[in-house]
């Protein structure tokens, strides 16, 4: 769970479908429109690549667009619908089962893991529940994180950054819960990310204590900044639980580009 950047303004084709009132410019025919894909795109790169909610890395066919208040809120549902700050990129919640067949190869276990219905996520697990019952990713804190990962890869809420940003323990609990962010598909690939850094970082012991600080710092650049396509790694909270103070260090730097 990290903080993310909201889309500053609408992209350019959203906008314009917006003002056109020539046409339909409700939710269903945004999606017929090629706004929507310019839409999906930009809020993807806006958030660095990750999905709002796990983190999972978004695909092409794996990403969907969340209305952080739903369309079915009898209030304010219907006027948001189309507004792009009511909007995050969000992966499908592992209910993109793929049709096999003789060329298509088993899906990453992290995305699609049977049973099916016991290991829904994200949007998929928060249905039409009212946005009040959830943390809007764009608002959370930027450092300390409310959340740590355990090591065998469930995320577990933090005592002391909650009371240091006065937020109620039991909200990021809730929000944990309510959107299934410890299914087994997601949780095994945070344990088998935290194995993996565990294991390289032991590599680290047999250097000196100067050649050793300079590759730990960057080892853990490599894994919690922005690659050169702007893309940050899968799961990145995981590896800023592994990296800890380093990587509170690290993230603290202007202009703290992985938001």
């Amino acid at each position: 769970m990290k903080r993310i950047a909201g889309l500053p303004a609408a992209p350019p084709a959203l906008a314009r479908f917006q003002t056109n009132a020539a046409v339909d410019t409700t939710w269903d025919a945004l999606r017929d429109d090629p706004a929507y894909q310019e839409l999906r795109s930009a809020l993807t790169e806006r958030q660095h690549g990750l999905c709002a909610y796990c983190e999972i890395d978004l695909l092409p066919d794996d990403t969907s667009i969340e209305h952080v208040v739903p369309r079915s809120d009898p209030t304010h549902g219907g006027k948001l619908a189309c507004d792009h700050g009511n909007m995050l990129a969000i992966c499908r919640g592992g209910s993109n089962v793929p049709v096999y067949g003789p060329e298509v190869l088993r899906p990453d276990p992290a995305r699609v893991l049977p049973p099916v219905d016991k290991n829904l996520s994200c949007g998929q697990a928060k249905g039409n529940r009212p946005a009040s019952e959830f943390l809007d990713p764009r608002q959370v804190p930027d450092a300390p994180s409310l959340v740590d990962v355990d090591s065998d890869g469930r995320l577990v809420s933090t005592a002391i950054a909650c009371a240091t940003h006065n937020v109620v323990q039991k909200t990021v609990d809730d929000h944990i819960e309510r959107l299934k962010l410890n299914v087994e598909r997601l949780r095994i690939r945070r344990q088998a990310i935290m194995a993996g850094l565990e294991e390289a970082f032991a590599a680290f012991a047999v250097l000196s204590p100067e050649d050793r600080d300079q590759g730990l710092t960057s080892f853990a650049e490599h894994h919690l900044l922005p690659n050169n396509d702007g893309r940050l790694r899968p799961f990145f909270t995981t590896a800023r639980s592994f990296f800890g103070p380093l990587a509170e260090a690290i993230l603290a730097r202007p202009p703290q580009a992985w938001i």
